[in-house]
């Protein structure tokens, strides 16, 4: 599966921003310190593999807080060939 690092970006904070009920959440902003705990970063991660088609670990929310770096590595551990 090939999807742009921005726009898996942008689906990333899109389920970071519905799971903690932040819709003012950046990209850049902490999920865990933006309401996130660690049932949300499973959720989060169970939304992300929807997304990419591919399980997601839901550790990789915890190592890669914001929404960026998880696009980041969601792309780079998931997505590459």
């Amino acid at each position: 599966m090939t999807i742009e690092i921005q726009t898996l970006e942008d689906k990333i904070l899109e389920i970071f921003r519905s799971v903690t009920q932040v819709p003012s959440l950046t990209a850049d902003d902490d999920f865990f310190n933006s309401g996130g705990d660690s049932l949300l970063a499973v959720e989060a991660g169970f939304q992300i593999s929807q997304i990419i088609d591919q399980e997601v670990d839901p550790m990789v929310i915890f190592v890669f807080t914001t929404a960026s770096a998880c696009a980041v590595a969601v792309s780079e551990q998931y997505l590459t060939a």
